[in-house]
């Protein structure tokens, strides 16, 4: 019979992610996650397996615990625009509020290993998708309350807000000063007059 687990899982997994986010796949070490999360070799092997297969679970919890809530703000009822233009400037000024400029571990994963690693590229394109969705979604409801034009297509915009949002994460990682992103944004939104 297994002895049972020692340590919680969830909160290993929330280490692990702390340290991908901040160092990247490729330059974290084994030794620095098993600092992090508190595990001996065997503990971390048993239960997440392998490096990769622990960055994959990582992944999932970051889209379960991060993504979603996050896009879950979109769904609340009202005007859809004035809420599209605070969710992006809440995400704006959240990322440029950390410290560490750490960015989005998607937008991290995507330039690092998206290009040859098949598996976690899907597990990126998943996330995404998941922030497309919803401001498809959204801005359909716009279109319907009369707020965006009907000649605009949702999809399109959607597509535009994602790859927007994640482009400017990138640039706030680099160091872009403040008042560069918030134009940007601005410039951004201002495509759904």
């Amino acid at each position: 019979m297994p002895r049972p687990k020692e340590f919680n899982p969830d909160e290993a997994l929330d280490k692990a992610m702390q340290v991908f986010w901040h160092k990247g796949y490729e330059a974290t070490s084994m030794e620095d996650l098993l600092e992090a999360m508190d595990l001996n070799r065997g503990s971390l092997y048993d239960t997440f397996g392998d490096k990769r297969q622990l960055f994959l679970k990582v992944m999932d919890r970051y889209c379960t615990c991060f993504v979603g809530p996050k896009f879950s703000l979109l769904d609340q009822p009202g005007p859809a625009l004035p809420l599209l233009r605070r969710f992006v400037h809440g995400m704006i000024d959240g990322a440029l509020a950390d410290p560490q400029r750490r960015g989005c571990l998607i937008a991290n994963t995507v330039m690092e290993l998206a290009p040859h690693e098949k598996n976690i590229a899907g597990k990126v394109n998943q996330a995404l998708k998941m922030g497309e969705d919803a401001f498809f979604g959204l801005l359909t409801r716009a279109q319907q309350q009369g707020e965006l034009r009907p000649d605009k297509d949702p999809r399109a915009l959607a597509r535009f807000l994602t790859t927007m949002l994640q482009g400017t994460i990138v640039m706030i990682k680099a160091g872009a000063p403040p008042e560069q992103i918030t134009q940007t944004a601005e410039t951004a939104l201002a495509v759904l007059n």
